[in-house]
């Protein structure tokens, strides 16, 4: 059975470690993939660095990115992590996306773990 666990936040503060999303998956359950992506909630021609993303594993950083604004384009910076055959998790471990957003400015954070189990 197909597994999915997505989340978004709308970010307009600096606060380290906002969640965008978090689950505790069940001990047969095997992430594939994983993958992050942010946002300007309104256009800029500006280049800026977004802010800083994390994956937590049982409290633990396990990955950092750095999420970029290119000027000139309104898509999202993507983040994108195949993990081949999966990752197996004991069933008390949580697994999250975090950011720590470099400016105040409204900013939009997706992400999700897709694997089976």
């Amino acid at each position: 059975m197909a597994t999915i666990v997505a989340g978004g936040l709308t970010t307009t503060t600096t606060t380290a470690a906002q969640t965008v999303v978090t689950n505790t998956p069940a001990n047969t359950t095997s992430f594939k993939c994983a993958t992050i992506s942010g946002y300007l909630t309104a256009y800029s021609a500006t280049e800026s660095n977004m802010g800083v993303v994390y994956i937590r594993q049982a409290g633990t950083d396990k990955f950092e990115g750095r999420i970029q604004n290119t000027d000139l384009a309104s898509l999202a910076g993507v983040i994108v992590i195949p993990w081949g055959d999966g990752i197996q998790f004991s069933g008390s471990e949580t697994l999250a996306w975090h950011v720590t957003p470099a400016a105040t400015t409204s900013m939009r954070w997706w992400g999700a773990f897709f694997g089976q189990g």
